[in-house]
């Protein structure tokens, strides 16, 4: 079962990245992803607080859901005021079809095996957002502030990635 999530996750991965270097993103583009990574993390997050294990995985879930419900409200905020309207492309479309792969197979899992695939999911999703705002997001980001709001969440993210590695080694 890990080898088929992680062959489904680099897949996905990979298909994201060529996807990504075929053509430049813009605020639009990059502001749908914000939201869809979001969106996705906040419904892993329901998953896990209601059926992991241990408890630091629950505890870990729980965290996530109020962080990335805090970044989708901020995210929001910055993108209305900037006029920047999410649009949907083939990045955005990526994402949401990983995201509902992952959720699925992690439907399937129950007690430690479901622990131990909601983390390798969170460090595997957080590196992938944590690489696509380094060499994707924030550098073809225009508007300073949207472009500030990026830096931040590159930072929670790097955290994010860091606590899921712990937590992770732990299982």
């Amino acid at each position: 079962m890990k080898i088929k999530f992680l062959l489904l996750t680099l897949a996905l991965t990979s298909a994201f990245s060529f996807a990504a270097h075929a053509q430049a993103m813009n605020d639009h583009q990059i502001a749908e992803i914000l939201e869809e990574a979001n969106d996705a993390e906040i419904d892993a997050a329901k998953l896990a607080k209601d059926d992991a294990s241990h408890k630091e995985v629950k505890e870990f879930a729980k965290h996530m859901m109020e962080e990335h419900k805090k970044n989708e409200k901020e995210t929001k905020k910055i993108v209305k005021k900037n006029d920047i309207d999410p649009e949907d492309s083939q990045w955005s479309k990526a994402l949401k079809e990983s995201a509902k792969a992952n959720k699925d197979m992690l439907k399937k899992q129950k007690g430690i095996a479901f622990d131990k695939m909601y983390m390798e999911q969170q460090v595997s999703m957080h590196q992938q957002l944590l690489n696509d705002l380094d060499q994707k997001f924030i550098p073809n980001a225009t508007k300073p502030e949207f472009k500030n709001h990026l830096q931040a969440t590159r930072e929670h993210v790097s955290k994010h990635l860091e606590q899921a590695k712990a937590i992770q080694a732990k299982l």
